[in-house]
């Protein structure tokens, strides 16, 4: 299911470029960029093998927990890089579309094809390519519906490799769903904090990272196994 495009008039392609420049300044770590490269994955594609029935986010996965054991030297149970890569996979649409939305009046919507990311060599994406030409860019002057609108599209870009992670991993759906809801709300957070918001202490996260499974890992700060969740795990839209 490809994210819809914004309703009302879409700005232009200097425009994009403009406000990815903008998302890029306010996001600590991961770089933004509209520049293209071969290392480029694009969502559209990932989604695309989903639809084939096949696992393309395997050889992420195992890659992940290859690096993992051995810079542990410790076995790590299968579910620990199953929950990173999930996490990782939902940042590349959340990040700049919550910043986006955050830092001024625009709703930022790259379809699948316009949005792409390449991994670190630790496996995380540190670099996100958004393409102007595949991406929408409107004003919404609400910023509550804005936040509800990205979000909404955030939901399209990720939902159809969320339904269908990991089936070698017992992922239940509290875990696949709260991964999603949990990420959105961070992203969110984030982007407030660096518009020079308050944004008060982190809140008790629905999913789980399994760090703590990890030899010599403790538990977030904000994992789920204290006990405190209060939010209501988001479930897959209709």
């Amino acid at each position: 299911m490809e994210s819809e495009a914004p309703t009302g008039t879409s700005l232009g392609t200097d425009a994009v470029r403009h406000v990815v420049g903008l998302v890029d300044r306010a996001m600590p770590f991961t770089t933004v960029t509209t520049r293209v490269s071969p290392a480029t994955v694009w969502t559209a594609d990932v989604v695309a093998h989903v639809r084939a029935g096949a696992d393309p986010l395997a050889p992420w996965r195992s890659a992940l927990h290859a690096q993992m054991e051995q810079r542990n030297a410790a076995t790590v149970r299968p579910h620990v890089p199953a929950a990173f890569v999930l996490q990782w996979w939902c940042e590349v649409a959340a990040s700049p579309m919550a910043y986006a939305a955050v830092l001024g009046p625009w709703l930022l919507v790259p379809s699948g094809a316009g949005l792409g990311f390449e991994l670190a060599p630790g496996l995380d994406p540190f670099r996100i390519v958004i393409t102007p030409e595949r991406t929408s860019l409107a004003v919404d002057d609400d910023p509550a519906r804005r936040l509800e609108r990205a979000r909404t599209a955030y939901l399209a870009l990720v939902s159809e490799v969320v339904t269908a992670y990991a089936p070698d991993v017992r992922m239940g759906s509290r875990q696949r769903w709260g991964v999603v809801g949990d990420t959105w709300d961070t992203a969110v957070r984030l982007a407030r904090g660096a518009a020079g918001e308050s944004v008060g202490p982190e809140p008790t996260r629905v999913s789980c990272c399994f760090i703590y499974a990890i030899p010599g890992m403790r538990e977030c700060a904000a994992c789920p196994r204290s006990g405190r969740a209060t939010r209501v795990p988001g479930s897959a839209p209709n």
